[in-house]
């Protein structure tokens, strides 16, 4: 049987909770296909951070996220980071025209310009969250284009209800998503709409609308979506997505993984697979679908602590459950080689029973295999004393004598020094 893929698994956990009482505001993390973690970042206070992904540079693999602001409900304002593989900045991405990127998305094209939304607010009765898209030139900050929902999308489009609140503005549009296609022409999802939209990328028009109340397909049987997410232009020109299906986590049904099919011609869309919640329930916020290059769907379910990988036959592959006050706005999967640049943690302490314990650790390295501790009475004068297999994230070892002084050095499959700790005095137990 075909067995889940292979490779490092993106996540920006958030724990359930008032910030306020000290819970953990949110963070970034990698873990690998078992569940161990393999690089970690906390962020507290004030600074919030999402959406992790990879991506490619400058020709370069990077990890890209955002940083800044949240609000209530559910948009932000603040910056992406990029970052190489040993987890140097190398830029950070603004948007143009006093508008702050939000968290939703955020796509590097080919030509190193940088796709991301923001939510302007328009003043009126009633004050309006529009939702804009621009591309931006990540060297200059140039902005290369922009749009406006307002100025293509009537207000009567939207399903989402006027704030009690009248100083509140109505996002009646939320954007949530953002992707192009081989023409340069961008694909865009409105959550408040359950509307996908291609957007001319010379002129800005829309080219076509998918779902919604004005829709330009027929939909085919089980094609019709809500409260969207993460819909992307496939290779072969189908459409993937994430059908929330509601924005209540009671109501009934269960939040789906779709392919969908469209004809631009004949203005049909049909429903080529659908990959529904193996738990049965429904994600009402975040998630998304990504299909990998060998065919199989990775599914973050949200709001629900949970994550798929399903087959290209619909049959689940892999299903991990995070912890119950936990979700992540998304899960993705994919190849990762991290070298860090700082050096590893290493701690050494003489225990009770005379032997020393060294635990040893390298945040976001990929390619550490074993671990070797030197050991001596002066720091200058260290010597090789055991080599064990790296295990998870934090490896722990004891070696015998008094020593006063240990480093740890990583290796990697071929045995060569990947790089080494600082000199460490031990500590009493």
């Amino acid at each position: 049987m075909e067995s889940a893929t292979d490779g490092y698994i993106l996540l920006v956990p958030r724990v359930r909770g008032d910030r306020e009482e000290g819970d953990p505001h949110s963070g970034l993390l990698i873990i690998d296909t078992a569940g161990e973690p393999v690089w970690t970042r906390r962020f507290d206070g004030d600074i919030y951070a999402n959406d992790l992904t990879l991506q490619t540079f400058r020709g370069e693999p990077v990890l890209t996220y955002w940083q800044g602001e949240s609000f209530e409900p559910g948009w932000g304002e603040g910056e992406y980071i990029i970052l190489n593989g040993r987890y140097e900045e190398v830029a950070r991405v603004s948007m143009g025209d006093g508008l702050n990127a939000d968290f939703h998305d955020l796509i590097i094209t080919p030509r190193d310009t940088a796709l991301m939304m923001a939510y302007p607010r328009t003043e009126g009765d009633p004050p309006i969250r529009s939702s804009a898209v621009q591309e931006v030139d990540i060297e200059t900050g140039e902005v290369l284009f922009a749009w406006d929902a307002l100025d293509h999308v009537d207000t009567d489009e939207s399903d989402h209800p006027l704030p009690e609140d009248e100083e509140r503005a109505w996002d009646y549009f939320h954007i949530n998503s953002v992707d192009e296609d081989a023409d340069g022409n961008l694909l865009i999802s409105a959550r408040h709409t359950h509307a996908l939209y291609k957007i001319d990328r010379e002129t800005g028009e829309i080219m076509w609308t998918l779902g919604g109340k004005n829709s330009d397909f027929t939909l085919g049987s089980g094609v019709e979506f809500r409260y969207q997410h993460d819909a992307r232009w496939l290779p072969d020109g189908r459409i993937s997505l994430l059908d929330n299906v509601s924005a209540e986590a009671d109501d009934d049904g269960a939040s789906r993984a779709l392919i969908l099919q469209l004809d631009e011609e004949t203005m049909h869309v049909d429903l080529v697979a659908e990959m529904t919640n193996p738990d049965e329930v429904i994600s009402s916020t975040q998630a998304n679908h990504q299909v990998l290059p060998n065919g199989h769907s990775f599914v973050g379910w949200g709001s629900r602590p949970s994550l798929t990988e399903f087959g290209p036959d619909g049959k689940v592959k892999r299903h991990m459950v995070f912890p119950s006050n936990m979700f992540s706005y998304r899960a993705l999967l994919g190849d990762w080689v991290g070298t860090p640049e700082y050096p590893p943690a290493v701690s050494a302490t003489i225990r009770q029973s005379g032997t020393v314990s060294v635990a040893m650790s390298w945040n976001g390295a990929t390619e550490v295999v074993r671990w070797r501790v030197l050991a001596g009475a002066e720091p200058d004068a260290l010597d090789v004393i055991k080599a064990v297999p790296r295990d998870g994230f934090e490896t722990e070892t004891t070696i015998d004598g008094e020593p006063r002084f240990v480093r740890v050095q990583a290796l990697d499959v071929t045995g060569e020094i990947l790089t080494e700790s600082e000199v460490l005095p031990v500590s009493s137990f």
